[in-house]
């Protein structure tokens, strides 16, 4: 599990640098990824991995607790992602069935 923490929390920092970077590079709504076929693959592969990993948070979460990660997975990204394996890590204590499990243990 130190492993999977060490990278999650490298992969937060990376992602909080690079949004920030990005931003003012170009604003997220004069993107022209969507208007390139290869912008439009990664956007459905970015998203198909938001709805794996989503459908992961419902799984191991209560009601109220999937519907915020939720909404910040759908605002942040795989940021949300990074922070959540963190949280996720914090929570199981080292137990992997609970890390992947979580309620349902």
């Amino acid at each position: 599990m130190t492993i999977t923490k060490v990278a999650a929390y490298l992969i937060s920092i990376s992602m909080v640098s690079v949004i920030f970077w990005a931003q003012t590079q170009v604003s997220l709504f004069d993107s022209i990824i969507p208007s390139l076929p290869w912008g439009v693959v990664s956007l459905v592969d970015l998203y198909a991995g938001f709805i794996f990993v989503g459908i992961w948070i419902v799984f191991k979460e209560k009601a109220f607790n999937s519907i915020i990660w939720l909404v910040f997975l759908a605002t942040l990204g795989n940021l949300t992602t990074a922070i959540y394996i963190i949280y996720s890590i914090k929570i199981s204590n080292g137990d992997i069935g609970k890390f992947f499990m979580g309620k349902n243990i």
